[in-house]
């Protein structure tokens, strides 16, 4: 079953305090006006909840025709995840689950999160995501609000799992949100310094020169996804991160 999306209880929590509220309304327009609040809102639900829901569909039946293991290492977050074919060989010798999917933005991630990232119980996570809400027009707060949303849930009933946060990609076909970017990064950093066992990693300065630029052969041609070699930044930033990680965690699942 799909995941019910957040903003379902953020409605349910406004008409509890619309109905109660002790100001007097005219008889007709509170119902109008909490229903075509509903209506909006669960039709951004069901956008959130099914937009991607064949990709997703796909992973799961990967997963019972051939089980993860559990207590990996997973991957979770967009595209440039999803476009990482060789994830599992830049990080040999860890079990690695890349479950980056779609343009996907945190709305999804977290979605989907009880499909695609609870059910392995990993050892460690590794999440990218944000700059396709900010290229929509999201909020770095909001981006971050969800990233805090996704960790609570994750350690719900798995307190131990290491938590990566890597920055935000100032890809150069997204200049125009590097500010909005650089905001989130902050947040994300945040984040890290306040939860134990979230560390953050700023890949930028792998993918682009100290003038923003991107170095030589770093992107494809779109200019917002890594190369083979931009994989390879990518890889020598991450890697040390999740080595740490991974031994930080060899207690609490090597029991």
């Amino acid at each position: 079953m799909p995941s019910i999306p957040p903003v379902l209880h953020y409605l349910a929590l406004w008409a509890t305090f619309a109905l109660s509220n002790p100001t007097p309304l005219p008889r007709m327009r509170l119902p109008l006006w909490l229903l075509s609040f509903g209506l909006v809102t669960l039709a951004l639900a069901a956008d959130y909840t099914s937009k991607f829901d064949k990709e997703i569909a796909a992973y799961e039946a990967k997963d019972q025709a051939n089980p993860p293991p559990q207590h990996g290492v997973l991957l979770s977050g967009a595209s440039t995840f999803r476009r990482w074919a060789k994830a599992a060989e830049a990080l040999s010798g860890y079990p690695v689950i890349n479950r980056g999917f779609g343009a996907s933005k945190t709305t999804d991630v977290l979605g989907y999160e009880d499909r695609i990232t609870l059910p392995y119980h990993p050892r460690v996570v590794v999440y990218h995501c944000g700059s396709n809400d900010l290229n929509a027009g999201d909020t770095p707060e909001a981006v971050a609000g969800r990233v805090r949303e996704y960790l609570t849930r994750l350690r719900k009933d798995n307190p131990h799992c290491a938590f990566i946060l890597l920055s935000t990609t100032h890809a150069p076909s997204r200049r125009k949100t590097w500010e909005a970017m650089t905001k989130t990064d902050e947040l994300f950093q945040k984040i890290a310094q306040a939860e134990k066992g979230v560390s953050y990693i700023d890949i930028n300065p792998a993918l682009n020169l100290p003038d923003g630029e991107p170095r030589p052969g770093i992107y494809v041609a779109d200019n917002l996804h890594p190369s083979d070699k931009g994989y390879d930044a990518i890889t020598a930033v991450l890697r040390p991160a999740l080595d740490a990680a991974w031994k930080a965690t060899a207690p609490a699942f090597t029991k």
